[in-house]
């Protein structure tokens, strides 16, 4: 072996004895190349929370200090900037609920790993909120029923995830009223309310649904239908006669109650034949309202037997008081 080919070969035998001699340099620790963190999965969405679950790995020396889910209606989320909870140090999986959200909305969601020195992030994923529903809102009953009057009992079982801003009673002469028909409102919540129905008018039939408003819109429950009184017969009293002669006789009676409706008009009727009325006898007017009624009968024939009523007449017809007769003279 000639002197180049010897130093040559002692050359390379001290070069691989230096490099068998020296470590491998140590990885330098705390970093997050060697940690990774799952992308969030979502599950039991609500109106105001979900679940979120993820999985942190890697690391050596508990390089991580926390883990945990961040979020916001802005996208890419990050800590201190968002919404966040923890889920713990260590790697290994973890969940956490998402809380305080709000109906039909879009939020962004990431989980992140926080070593002492930085913090990673995963992919994001979005996140919707179930929308606003309406109200559940139930009719009760109707009392109370007047001619003119109801009173109405409801009830919001559920507020749809909203606010319930207003509620109360629409009614209508038709089926499904709504509350661009007669209505009256009671300030909004949760439960129970009543209200008096008024304006509304005699023997008519109605149908009446209570009603919700929230940010969904308006609900309706469900319908009931009523009637009010009808309007009766006014009560008349009987009548009484006094100075009797051959030719005439002075009558006097009362209208004590008008049934429910206006009297129109009121007076005595009389007639030589039994049960006389405004039709087929002779009559005075006595003009309106309730009260007494009198007539001073003239012209009557003598020795002749004479039948004489009160007579009142509203909107359900003309009522009759006890008949009474005398004789003339």
């Amino acid at each position: 072996m000639n002197l180049h080919k010897k130093i040559t070969s002692i050359l390379f035998m001290v070069i691989g004895l230096t490099i068998s001699c020296t470590k491998d340099p140590a990885l330098p620790l705390n970093t997050n190349t060697k940690i990774e963190i799952s992308k969030p999965n979502l599950s039991a969405i609500t109106q105001i929370g979900a679940t979120a679950t993820a999985k942190a790995e890697g690391g050596i020396n508990g390089d991580i200090v926390d883990k945990g889910i961040c979020w916001s209606t802005a996208t890419n989320p990050i800590l201190n900037s968002a919404q966040q909870k923890s889920g713990g140090s260590g790697e290994g999986s973890f969940s956490v609920n998402l809380s305080n959200l709000i109906p039909g909305t879009n939020y962004f969601v990431r989980a992140y790993s926080q070593s002492k020195n930085e913090v990673i992030y995963s992919e994001q994923v979005q996140l919707k909120t179930i929308d606003y529903q309406l109200a559940s809102v139930t009719t009760s009953s109707v009392t109370n029923i007047t001619l003119t009057s109801a009173s109405a009992i409801g009830t919001v079982n559920a507020t749809g995830g909203g606010t319930v801003t207003t509620k109360g009673f629409c009614w209508n002469t038709s089926p499904t009223p709504t509350i661009s028909d007669s209505r009256i409102n009671v300030a909004g919540g949760l439960g129970a309310f009543t209200a008096d129905i008024p304006n509304l008018n005699p023997g008519i039939t109605y149908y009446l649904r209570t009603f919700a408003t929230n940010q969904a819109g308006t609900a309706y429950g469900n319908q009931i239908s009523f009637t009010t009184v009808s309007i009766k017969l006014a009560t008349v009293g009987s009548i009484n006669i006094t100075s009797i002669t051959k030719n005439g006789a002075f009558a006097t009676g009362s209208v004590t109650a008008d049934g429910g409706g206006a009297i129109s008009s009121k007076g005595i009727c009389y007639s030589t034949n039994v049960n006389p009325t405004i039709i087929s006898s002779m009559y005075n007017n006595n003009g309106t309202g309730t009260g007494t009624v009198s007539y001073s009968i003239s012209g009557l024939q003598t020795a002749t037997t004479y039948y004489v009523r009160a007579y009142a007449i509203n909107s359900a017809g003309v009522s009759y008081g006890a008949q009474t007769s005398f004789k003339t003279l």
